[in-house]
Order: structure tokens, then sequence, then C-alpha cells
């Protein structure tokens, strides 16, 4: 059945590099196998992969479902154990691509549902995608097409308009916002969560008369160059910067780390930072601002266009601002996790004494494959949030001040 999707101009470019790819999807994770796929797989007669899968493929037996029925074996080093010594996937090469499980054919794509309509974009986590997403200096483009999917399997995020009348506006007012480059990319995201806190106060019986007027009233706000400058000057706090930073990573180590990429960039950053149990903040903070200044500034004043991409993306993906219990919520749990990719590229810039290209796709890469996947993770920090009174539109200012 052929539906309209809606996709990131990037995504017609996106083909898998295999082997000659520096992350492999089929590492650190776990590989869920769907029923129909399993029993296909038990179901092979071909000589030597028949044994393979048999070996290497067995029934979930935690909390099983259609979906998650199976799963894949991954070797010592966390590998899936279903790789050629090159990297290729033995399903593929050897059954071909309408073998492969829901899991694997899927990603990196990220399929969602709104009404009778199909999304589609990429996630970060894949390097191939990553670059695609967010090294496109003019900004992501959408165009609508049509595509025959079965999108009963594939669909991760639905919602009905009917339920979420204003999820339009507000997605296509977040995205405008974003990628309106009259202003720095930290003050759009400032002037986005003034915007949210506000309707996020407002009964949502009365969002049919006060949407639009407070729309227009932000984006004024934007253009005007007065009150962008009070904005600006809005005192810094970055002792409170770098002990939010402590706490949030200390969340992540608590939870181990399985890529050895993230790791990498983990440890450059908390070694140029200082920033250990340990450590004095205000040593942490003067480097800081030091690295930010010397290193970061330079590198981001000719390249904001990527972190305005992994905006613009994750809105789109995620089906923001209704991804969290509430519109503000979903605001503040954007705002940590530009915040946390912009900590690491401070850190990582001081060590490297600057910034590259293939550094910032490193970390934005091996920090989604990280975290961005990791639904406990992100349910704890919104948790540490609450319980420290953190999520608040002042501090997200302070997360976003440089």
């Amino acid at each position: 059945m052929k539906r309209e999707i809606l996709i990131p101009e990037y995504l017609t470019n996106f083909s898998c590099i295999g082997a000659a790819c520096e992350d492999t999807c089929c590492a650190g994770w776990k590989v869920t196998v769907d029923k129909a796929a399993f029993h296909k797989y038990r179901n092979v007669k071909t000589p030597g992969i028949k044994d393979e899968l048999k070996k290497n493929i067995t029934r979930e037996r935690s909390n099983p479902s259609d979906a998650t029925y199976g799963k894949i074996k991954m070797n010592e080093k966390n590998e899936c154990t279903l790789l050629t010594e090159e990297g290729w996937c033995k399903i593929h090469a050897e059954l071909g691509e309408e073998f492969l499980c829901n899991t694997c054919s899927v990603y990196p794509r990220n399929f969602n549902e709104i009404d009778t309509r199909i999304e589609k974009s990429l996630t970060p986590s894949c390097p191939e995608a990553a670059r695609l997403i967010l090294l496109n200096e003019e900004g992501i483009g959408f165009i609508i097409d049509e595509e025959r999917t079965n999108t009963n399997v594939l669909t991760v995020g639905q919602i009905q308009s009917n339920d979420n009348l204003f999820f339009w506006d507000l997605r296509m007012f977040t995205i405008e916002m974003l990628q309106n480059r009259k202003q720095a990319f930290e003050v759009r995201l400032i002037i986005i969560g003034m915007f949210l806190q506000k309707l996020h106060e407002i009964p949502r019986g009365n969002w049919s008369t006060q949407l639009e007027p407070l729309m227009q009233r932000y984006k004024n706000v934007l253009e005007d160059d007065a009150q962008i400058k009070l904005l600006l000057n809005l005192p810094q706090n970055l002792s409170f910067q770098m002990n939010m930073a402590k706490e949030l990573v200390k969340y992540r180590l608590t939870g181990g780390v399985s890529s050895q990429r993230y790791l990498d960039c983990l440890n450059d950053m908390l070694k140029a930072l200082h920033l250990n149990d340990e450590s004095d903040i205000n040593e942490s903070t003067e480097l800081y601002k030091r690295f930010y200044t010397e290193y970061y500034a330079p590198f981001m004043n000719n390249h904001e266009y990527i972190l305005e991409n992994y905006a613009v993306n994750y809105v789109f993906k995620n089906l923001f601002p209704f991804d969290q219990p509430n519109i503000f919520e979903s605001y503040v749990m954007l705002v940590v996790n530009i915040s946390m990719i912009k900590l690491h590229l401070i850190g990582m810039a001081g060590h490297h004494k600057g910034l590259t290209i293939e550094l910032v796709i490193k970390l934005i890469q091996s920090y989604a494959k990280t975290i961005e996947h990791n639904p406990n993770y992100l349910l704890n920090v919104r948790k540490m949030l609450q319980e420290s009174g953190y999520s608040t539109m002042a501090h997200m200012i302070v997360l976003l001040k440089s």
C-alpha cells in the first residue's frame, strides 16, 4: 500500500556504507528479532548459514513480544556474531535484504505516523546518517513523496492531530524559529523556550484563540535587536553549568558505556576540564571559559549550522513538543541534549587544541548512540532535573548561555 511520506531532503542521499563505517551499528546494542523473521531463519535450508542462524539467534525469554521474539547473540567484543571479518552482514550477503529482521532493515531510519501520513528520518547515531543530517550548510529541508511501506511494523511514534490539535502549528513554528539565522543559535533556543513556557501556562482550552498571537509575539522578539540585547546581557552562571554537567555525567557513568567512540570523547572532555569528583569546580569553570574562547567559539562561528541541524532533526524525529509528559519538559530535554553536546565539544576542543568536522561528527554520533537510545538514562535525567528544581526556564537559559 502506498502512503504519503514526509522526509528530510538528506534522506534521499542515504545508503549504508557497510564495512567502511567507523562504528558498526551491530555493536554495543541488543539486536532484537521479530517473530516473523525468527521463524523465517528457522526455515532456512542454505548450508553454512543455516547452522550459524540456529546457533546465534535465540528466543527472547524476558518479556517477549512479536516485535522482540528473539535476539542475536553478541561476541566478547559485544559485536553481532553474524558479521563477516570485513564487517558485512552474513544474512544480507547470503540470503538477501528481504531476510533482514525489522531491527536491521529499518536502522538508522526512524518512522512516525501522523494521521494518515508517514514521516521518515534518520538518527544521528549512525556515522553516515550523522554526516548527512549535520553537514548541510543550507539547513534541513523537507519534501513529500510516496512510499510503499509496512507501517504496522515500522512506525515507532504516532500522533493523531485530533488529540493534539496544535501539533503541526507548534512543530512548524519551532523549526522555523530554529532555522531563522538572524540570531545566534542559543538565542533562538531561548526564545523558543520562553514561548513554550508561556504556552504551557495557558489552559489547553484557550490555545485556539491565544496560540497564533503568541507565536507572532515571539517571532517578533526574534527580530527585535533591543530585546535580544537584553537576553544576551543576562548574567552567566558557569559554576552551575559545571555542577549540572558533573551530575549528568555521573548519571551516564553509573549505567555503563559500551561505545568506545563515546568513551574516547567523554574521557577527553573529563580530562581537559578536570571534571571528576575531587576537582575544584572553579578550576573547571576557568578551563571551560578558556577553551570556549580559544577553540570552540572560532570553530562554531563558522559551523553553527551543525547544532541547528541537530536540533531540527531532533524536533522532527521525536514528534516534539509531544515527546514528553508536557511541552515544556520536551523543551527541557532538547536543551539538556544540546548543552551536553556543547559541553563535550568544549572539553574536546581543549584536549585537541581545536575542533574539526570529524571530531564533531564522532561526538554527536557516539553521544546519540549511547544516550539518545537509552530511555532509562533520559528518564533518570528528567527525574534528577525535577527533584533538583532545575526544570525551569531560568536554569535552561543558564545552560544555553556560554
